[in-house]
């Protein structure tokens, strides 16, 4: 798992990001309790879920980076080998994971099996958490995928905002087809579609690529290099992502005790706000040399970020159902746990099988062996 762009620039800094954004979303399931700086430790864990916010943002930035170019033109090529190298990509390893966490868990109904095995669960909501339990995340980013040719060739047309709110009427339907008596009830609410589906999570991704144009790919870049030692983007990011995720829950609690009110604002501040930061702090990652994009860059960070999406499939339920209830019954050595094997993973079982099915279904002339 290469974070490049289309020229072949690799971005480690950002590949290390992507265990950080894994293990937020660990301490979010886990709520370890860590001995000293409680109260502090014990706000990153509650919104640990903003780490889904990072992957979130950081595809729509790295997709837009990689394939910009690839769509101006409707060539079939292009977009087959993009699905193609999506699907290599995020597949093959999912499958694994949710076929054994079926198994393991024995539901073996019908419906659970077909949406999870079509990455379609998170559109359902009773079945948002079957199988490897954050599927209903990978339905938001495979809607993702489906959707970025189409944003990416028209994105200079339309723009961030009418994308967005395209997107966000699209949701519409679907949340009206959830008034229907349908034998799966899909979208059942407002609340729902903002917190679970692509529908409601589109503006994570669209700034994203937002920052990656407007930052990289624009004629602006030089301006933006010569200021790469300020670490401005950086450390805005860094404290704007901080300072939400430390100040969300008692602002929220200032509110009347109207649940509505409460979902709605949560989802502003979650879905609008921290990803702006989460921009900021992304571009800075892959234009300016400060220390953390050092430490995340680093041998470690990078192998710690290859083993992310492994950890991420993992965590819920072969980490908790397994490792802390039948081997280790410490939440932090749960995670040094699942941390080794999840960098063992991409090596032994990621990689090889993301480079088989490119092998297998790459028509000889489209063969890429790039990868992101």
């Amino acid at each position: 798992m290469r974070t490049l762009d289309a020229s072949g620039r690799y971005f480690s800094a950002l590949t290390g990001l992507r265990a950080v954004a894994a293990y937020l979303v660990y301490a979010h399931h886990a709520k370890p309790h860590v001995p000293f700086a409680t109260s502090f430790f014990d706000a990153l864990s509650r919104e640990g879920h903003m780490g889904v916010s990072l992957f979130f943002v950081l595809s729509g930035f790295l997709i837009a980076l990689r394939y910009s170019q690839s769509f101006k033109e409707k060539e079939p090529s292009g977009w087959r080998l993009y699905f193609l190298h999506r699907v290599a990509r995020i597949y093959p390893v999912y499958l694994i994971c949710t076929i054994i966490a079926l198994v393991f868990r024995q539901d073996f109904r019908p419906g659970s099996w077909l949406v999870n095995l079509f990455l379609a669960q998170g559109l359902f909501p009773q079945y948002s958490f079957t199988g490897i339990g954050v599927g209903w995340s990978m339905t938001v980013e495979v809607c993702f995928y489906a959707a970025a040719p189409w944003v990416l060739l028209y994105w200079q047309k339309l723009g961030l905002f009418r994308w967005f709110l395209m997107t966000l009427l699209a949701g519409g339907g679907l949340l009206l087809m959830g008034q229907m008596p349908l034998s799966f009830p899909v979208v059942p609410d407002w609340n729902f579609l903002l917190r679970s589906t692509f529908f409601g999570r589109c503006f994570e991704f669209y700034i994203g690529i937002w920052c990656a144009k407007r930052y990289l790919l624009s004629p602006a870049q030089p301006f933006v290099l010569s200021r790469r030692a300020t670490g401005v983007f950086t450390y805005v990011g860094v404290f704007g992502v901080l300072t939400i995720m430390l100040l969300i829950a008692p602002a929220l609690a200032l509110l009347p005790d109207l649940p509505p009110l409460k979902a709605l604002s949560f989802h502003i501040i979650n879905n609008f706000l921290l990803p702006v930061f989460i921009g900021s702090l992304v571009t800075g990652l892959a234009l300016e040399k400060t220390a953390l994009a050092r430490l995340l860059g680093s041998r470690i960070g990078e192998a710690l970020g290859k083993g992310s999406y492994i950890f991420y499939l993992a965590h819920y339920t072969f980490g908790f159902d397994v490792l802390y209830f039948h081997v280790w019954q410490n939440k932090g050595g749960v995670l040094l746990l699942l941390a080794l094997a999840s960098v063992a993973g991409y090596y032994v079982l990621e990689a090889p099988l993301h480079k088989k099915a490119l092998k297998m279904f790459s028509p000889r002339s489209f063969v890429e062996t790039k990868s992101l």
